[in-house]
């Protein structure tokens, strides 16, 4: 194992699966949503794991873990791929170095497509080292990240900017 695949495998079982784990046992989330831990693909769910393999071939980075949100009630009529928030965690790795980045993906009604976010935990912070990713730093993604998707995903209007 590399110093690198070090760094990943100590950043996933002591920071990001728990709090990913946390998140999906949220009782208010699953009043509304079905959640899963994809810590090794594929996805229980075909439509989720298409999600996943379309956000790293978007992104072309190497793949974490992700999280799968899904709407317990979707609309009739929309998309299989409807009410689906995939975010997957990115490792850049760069020798001994790994950079890690969070992408979102889900279906937006506006336009019938699937629309990628790249994000970066602190918008500062243009390569955030691994050892430096915090527990709060993925909380606080997803909140912004989902809390975008609950607003847009069924809208009939574009999000700002689009």
């Amino acid at each position: 194992m590399s110093v690198a695949d070090d760094k990943i495998k100590n950043f996933e079982d002591a920071i990001l699966l728990p709090a990913l784990t946390d998140v999906s046992q949220s009782p208010r989330l699953l009043s509304e949503y079905t959640a899963e831990v994809v810590h090794r693909q594929p996805s229980a769910d075909a439509a989720a794991e298409e999600l996943i393999l379309s956000l790293a071939g978007a992104l072309d980075k190497t793949g974490g873990p992700s999280l799968v949100l899904t709407n317990r009630e979707i609309p009739q009529g929309l998309s299989p791929l409807a009410g689906r928030y995939v975010m997957t965690v990115f490792y850049d790795i760069q020798g001994d170095e790994v950079y890690a980045s969070p992408g979102v993906l889900f279906w937006m009604r506006f336009n019938n497509k699937l629309h990628v976010f790249n994000h970066r935990y602190d918008n500062d912070v243009a390569h955030h080292r691994i050892e430096d990713v915090k527990r709060s730093d993925i909380f606080n993604h997803i909140l912004r990240s989902f809390d975008f998707h609950k607003i847009y995903a069924f809208s009939e209007e574009p999000f700002p900017g689009h």
